[in-house]
């Protein structure tokens, strides 16, 4: 088993990757990152992925999808305040 995680963040300006123990403490970090990483982005980004992924592979109505999604995983409340609306999922 492994005793490392890896994530990589890149968008049109940068792209960086990081590397963590088990316990999420950042080990090394390679680009030009400023900030340390926000959990209640992970959590949108992984709540969109999601939502997306169901939009995709499922034939009920993407709102549907969405609340299912929205009840089914653990936001922090700082998240479910940035959570966005159904029409603003990219």
């Amino acid at each position: 088993m492994s005793t490392t995680k890896y994530y990589r963040y890149e968008n049109s300006h940068y792209t960086v990757t990081a590397r963590a123990d088990l316990q999420d403490i950042i080990l090394n970090i390679k680009g030009d990152h400023c900030h340390p990483p926000e959990p209640e982005q992970i959590q949108i980004q992984t709540f969109k992925q999601v939502v997306k992924a169901g939009a995709i592979s499922e034939s009920i109505p993407i709102p549907q999808i969405y609340d299912k999604e929205a009840a089914r995983i653990d936001l922090s409340t700082l998240s479910i305040a940035v959570l966005p609306s159904q029409r603003q999922l990219d």
